[in-house]
């Protein structure tokens, strides 16, 4: 006799992944999230069958790739932006405190992220940039006239 297949570990439900869950896996909040999908330009899927995608609730929830979910595990922005949460947090620390001089030398050591990856990741070439430049520009004479 075979050996039991669980449930949910093939098909839709392995292919797609709830917004909650991806938060829950990445460890970030809603909103470095958001902020982090929009820089890497992973956006939200529906699934052909939302209740084999849900685990077996049709109710209406968010889903995404899991293996976008997966490639945002490496992306270097997510440390990034933690250095920057325990930054506010001990500028706040200082401020609260009234220790103008650590807040002080905090704001001078202020860390600091690029996103020169990002750009190089999504325009490999010149001519890539330019497109994606022209679609914005016919989008901005759309709206103006």
């Amino acid at each position: 006799m075979g050996k039991i297949k669980k449930k949910y570990t093939e098909g839709a439900s392995r292919t797609y992944i709830t917004r909650n869950r991806a938060i829950k896996r990445l460890q970030v909040s809603l909103a470095d999230f958001r902020r982090l999908s929009i820089l890497k330009g992973i956006y939200p899927v529906e699934p052909r069958s939302r209740k084999k995608a849900n685990r077996g609730s049709a109710k209406a929830t968010t889903f995404y790739y899991s293996k976008d979910i997966q490639a945002l595990l490496s992306e270097p922005l997510i440390a990034k932006f933690r250095e920057h949460k325990v930054f506010l947090r001990k500028l706040q620390h200082a401020l609260g405190k009234d220790d103008l001089t650590r807040a002080k030398t905090l704001d001078a050591n202020r860390p600091q992220y690029s996103l020169d990856h990002l750009v190089i990741e999504r325009y490999p070439t010149f001519v890539d940039a330019l497109r994606d430049l022209d679609d914005a520009l016919c989008m901005i004479t759309l709206f103006s006239t």
